[in-house]
């Protein structure tokens, strides 16, 4: 088993909605539905997916105000909105107009998606995921070189993609196992256009590969599939998209670190890849698949969120149930052992949106509460302690949260008012806050610009 990272695509609830609605000084919208990581688009191909939700137009007002003239050039009682409180300010109260519209937390490096459709990133650097142009890391967000028209964006372990409005995708970083999906084997430190993708819908990125939803139904894969993650009945790499077997009528994606699954039109949901610790949900372990298995018992799936070696569903009810690896506390049930088949959260009911990090996982309530548990030894869960914890427990001093999202150790968060904060692991400048530390942050800190 690889140690990706792991990061989800299906983390926001209309987020996009809610920041453009803050923007405009309208009110946010309602909360009952489960929207993908993506901005504000009525342009955008609809296939009825809940990652496909049309947000309305954001105000797209300078994105980031830094001081110098923007960015650098390119080069349930768990929802009480009272437990654990500080007393302090929220993380990022009083910082200004709206930024952002949706954040994507990678391995060691983090992206938002700015209030003009244009994209910053910070963090590690080494592969050029932060496609400025360079490989050096950042410590504060840059500017991704000649991207525009994001509307989704998601980051894996060195790589980052972006979907753009009319359905192309563009990736940038590292590229030795086709991540890049542009028929090459190199890195690239600006974006460049994956192969034969016009019809995208949502995407997800995780480990080093990357996944699809295209208008229609159908899903494709590109990068590293040695175990099976790229769907395709094989278990090689490849540099260009290939279509995962059986799927022609997913609604949402999770893509994991070599693990990835799909809704379907009727809300259950297949899984593919690596089976280690259950990971495909199917009643076993160890017996991985390069096709797409059934979900046992899983019905009524809005979206799903792949981490490291777990995996997470919210139901249309609201409801979360995880399986795979839970010896962190991933699965949320207050246990830590493997599960092969879902397993219900405790407490998590009337939840908005999730995500999954690499041992972590984080919820949104429709209160703007987040919530998370799993691993917590660099600081991830946001609950003022570096301990992990395999209970459900809410982020401190962040009540105003709209989407949550979760790199392998650390977590970022878009606000109501279109902010972002991060906390977790530092070490390469990933929490944006203009210091990269080794000592673990606990608790969200503001991103700066953002």
């Amino acid at each position: 088993m690889r140690c990706f990272h792991a990061c989800s695509v299906a983390a926001v609830l209309l987020a996009a909605a809610t920041v453009a609605a803050c923007a405009s000084g309208g009110e946010g919208a309602d909360p009952s539905g489960v929207g993908g990581t993506t901005a504000p688009d009525a342009g955008r191909p609809d296939t009825g997916s809940s990652s496909s939700h049309d947000a309305g137009a954001a105000d797209a007002s300078p994105a980031v105000d830094s001081g110098g003239g923007g960015l650098p050039d390119a080069g349930s009682s768990l929802d009480s909105g009272s437990a654990q409180e500080t007393g302090g300010d929220e993380a990022g109260d009083d910082a200004g107009p709206p930024a952002a519209i949706a954040v994507a937390a990678g391995d060691l490096h983090s992206c938002a998606i700015l209030v003009d459709s244009t994209v910053a990133c910070w963090g590690s650097n080494s592969s050029g995921q932060l496609g400025n142009g360079t490989m050096t890391d950042s410590a504060v967000p840059v500017a991704v070189t000649g991207l525009s028209n994001v509307q989704q964006l998601a980051a894996g372990w060195a790589h980052t993609c972006a979907l753009v409005k009319g359905g192309t995708v563009t990736c940038w970083g590292h590229g030795a196992n086709g991540d890049l999906g542009n028929g090459a084997s190199n890195p690239s430190a600006t974006p460049v256009a994956v192969q034969g993708i016009t019809t995208a819908t949502a995407i997800g990125v995780n480990g080093y590969h990357a996944c699809a939803l295209l208008q229609g139904g159908a899903v494709q894969c590109w990068g590293y599939g040695q175990d099976g993650e790229l769907g395709n009945g094989a278990s090689v790499d490849s540099n260009v998209p290939v279509p995962v077997t059986g799927i022609t009528s997913a609604i949402a994606l999770g893509v994991g670190s070599a693990q990835d699954c799909a809704v379907l039109q009727d809300h259950t949901a297949q899984c593919w890849g690596t089976d280690t610790y259950g990971d495909l949900g199917n009643g076993q372990m160890g017996n991985g698949s390069n096709v797409p298995v059934a979900v046992t018992g899983l019905t009524n799936v809005a979206s799903l969120a792949a981490g490291l070696i777990h995996v997470c569903a919210l139901d249309t009810m609201g409801n979360v149930s995880c399986w795979g690896y839970g010896a962190d506390g991933e699965i949320g049930n207050g246990q830590q052992t493997n599960e092969a088949t879902p397993v219900a959260a405790t407490g998590m009911t009337g939840v908005s949106a999730i995500a999954a990090g690499g041992y972590h996982t984080c919820a949104v309530m429709p209160s703007g509460r987040i919530i998370c548990w799993g691993q917590g030894t660099d600081g991830q869960i946001g609950n003022g302690t570096d301990f992990s914890t395999a209970w459900p427990a809410p982020v401190l001093d962040l009540l105003d949260g709209a989407q949550v999202s979760g790199g392998m150790s650390h977590t970022c968060a878009l606000t109501t008012t279109g902010h972002v904060v991060c906390w977790g692991s530092d070490s390469n400048g990933q929490l944006g806050n203009g210091a990269a530390s080794a000592t673990a942050v606990t608790m969200p800190v503001a991103v700066t610009g953002l």
